[in-house]
């Protein structure tokens, strides 16, 4: 269903049980921001998917669909309202300009605004790529890539493990690409550079891919990643509902990578792979 959404509203916000806004025990939220001309669309979409998982035999209810009138401000400022100072990992503090909780001896400081973009540390699949960055900290980067960067958090992560490396955050959304450089600058990072686009325009290679994104979008784009990570480079996937890692598991092995890991976290599940 988000897919489906997804592809007529240029993004959704999923709450479930795991998010900084929680959706009731056993259910999931989809929220969309549309424009008017577009709603009637994007409302038949949801009626048909609706019908096509009820065919397929996948329990599709309670289903419901609410709508209301809202500026685009709000899918903003709304995360003020939830989203507090978070340790995520073994040493990361990220923390909202609103929430400037002091730092403890040892803290890798993340400080982000999110604007509109995904990204804060707050949702088990952000919190799963950075627990799969610290534990190939040791490995030698000198070039990284952030696809699908949304606020740039994952930028900023790979730039404090490592400081000498350069990096690339891309992603298809030109507001998204705002706010990572937006936040690279709060940050003081300079090693980052930024760019609109999608896998297929990034020429460059690098030891360490980071995508966190959903598995319809990754897997039909398996065969892409190959020529984007050196031999022996790594590759990181998040993103996954845990019933979909295996299949995202078998594109990429047949694409050329190794498993090397794979963590849980309620629903959600992160690879780790190597080329």
């Amino acid at each position: 269903m988000a897919d489906a959404v997804g592809e007529l509203t240029e993004g959704v916000e999923i709450r479930d049980g795991s998010t900084i806004i929680r959706a009731g025990a056993g259910l999931a939220v989809i929220v969309a921001q549309c424009r008017p001309e577009v709603e009637a669309e994007v409302l038949a979409e949801i009626e048909a998917v609706a019908g096509r998982l009820k065919a397929a035999g996948v329990e599709a209810e309670p289903l419901s669909v609410r709508r209301r009138e809202a500026h685009e401000d709000e899918w903003r400022d709304v995360w003020k309202q939830y989203f507090r100072a978070t340790r995520v990992g073994r040493t990361f503090l990220v923390r909202p300009s609103w929430d400037p909780r002091p730092a403890a001896d040892g803290d890798r400081i993340i400080d982000i605004d999110p604007g509109r973009a995904f990204g804060t540390g707050g949702h088990a699949s952000t919190r799963l790529v950075i627990g799969l960055c610290e534990e190939l900290e040791d490995r030698r980067v000198e070039r990284f890539l952030d696809l699908g960067c949304g606020s740039g958090i994952l930028s900023m992560v790979a730039a404090q493990l490592w400081p000498a490396a350069r990096g690339l955050a891309v992603d298809i959304d030109p507001e998204a690409v705002a706010t990572t450089v937006e936040n690279l600058e709060r940050n003081r990072i300079a090693t980052v550079e930024t760019r609109v686009g999608v896998l297929r325009d990034i020429p460059e290679v690098s030891d360490l891919v980071l995508a966190n994104i959903e598995a319809g979008v990754l897997v039909p784009l398996a065969a892409d990643f190959p020529a984007r990570v050196v031999p022996g480079g790594s590759l990181v996937l998040s993103g996954l509902l845990a019933e979909q890692a295996q299949a995202v598991t078998d594109a990429f092995i047949a694409a050329g990578f190794a498993l090397e890991s794979r963590r849980d976290e309620d629903e959600w599940a992160a690879l780790s792979l190597r080329r």
